[in-house]
């Protein structure tokens, strides 16, 4: 039984898998004051809706983006399933090639996305992530992961408007009736919204501009679905994708 994990900055999402098959996740929000005993609560509880036992779990892959949570996931696993984890970085083995100048620098959840992508479609593609920030991500066809673009998400966006501009507010992150907002809330949804979909299309052109041809391009991350709709580039999206990734990673360290 393999549990996967993904800790972001907004959300953290678990799932178990079976033989190759996803049993269930869950997205909750991530909580930077976690103890590991908080933590191994938590995760034994959802394993129990799960109908799974601690003992089931014998592999345990991790990507992380918050380090003050790393540790704790990581001393939770070997408490309360003896399992030591695997921690998705650049320095472990790889069914990709990663061109970064620096490889150490690129995320876990990107080197994740990266990976399963590849693995379902082949390449080029790019990945384009909805999360706390929006990232691109671009494979080529021989799996080299070439590098991306990082931009802040909407929900950070939205935050920052209301932090620094006193007569605005936080809004939910949808899509408004009309891009011609009636209201001071619907003309902050609309510039969000429709500002999230023109940046990220007007990216992916550049992208395709840059590499001299046209990639496949799919999304993932909590916020994808309404924003892939309105896409002219995006095909699909995956809410599971670095899931995805963090098993085909675990399972390409046995050789599998």
């Amino acid at each position: 039984m393999l549990l996967a994990i993904d800790i972001g900055n907004t959300n953290t999402v678990i799932g178990a898998y079976d033989n190759g098959r996803l049993i269930d996740h869950f997205r909750v929000a991530s909580n930077r004051d976690l103890t590991v005993d908080e933590c191994g609560f938590f995760v034994t509880g959802l394993l129990e809706k799960m109908r799974i036992e601690p003992s089931q779990v014998d592999r345990v892959a991790m990507a992380s983006v918050v380090p003050r949570l790393t540790p704790i996931f990581e001393k939770m696993s070997r408490k309360y399933m003896s399992v030591t984890p695997l921690i998705v970085t650049s320095d472990i083995r790889l069914p990709i090639r990663i061109a970064y100048d620096d490889p150490k620098e690129v995320g876990s959840d990107r080197i994740a996305n990266a990976v399963a992508a590849y693995t379902a479609f082949g390449g080029p593609i790019i990945v384009v992530d909805y999360g706390t920030a929006i990232t691109l991500d671009v494979i080529a066809e021989d799996g080299t992961y070439l590098g991306g673009v990082i931009a802040p998400g909407p929900e950070t966006g939205g935050s920052e408007l209301a932090r620094k501009a006193a007569r605005l507010f936080e809004v939910p992150i949808e899509k408004p009736e009309r891009v011609i907002g009636r209201s001071t809330a619907d003309s902050i949804k609309s510039g969000l919204f429709h500002g999230t979909v023109g940046q990220v299309d007007a990216i992916i052109q550049l992208i395709h501009d840059e590499l001299g041809f046209p990639a496949r391009v799919i999304a993932t991350g909590g916020l994808a679905n309404d924003f892939v709709k309105n896409s002219r580039f995006i095909e699909s999206s995956n809410p599971i994708l670095t899931l995805e990734g963090l098993k085909i990673i675990a399972d390409f360290q046995l050789g599998e």
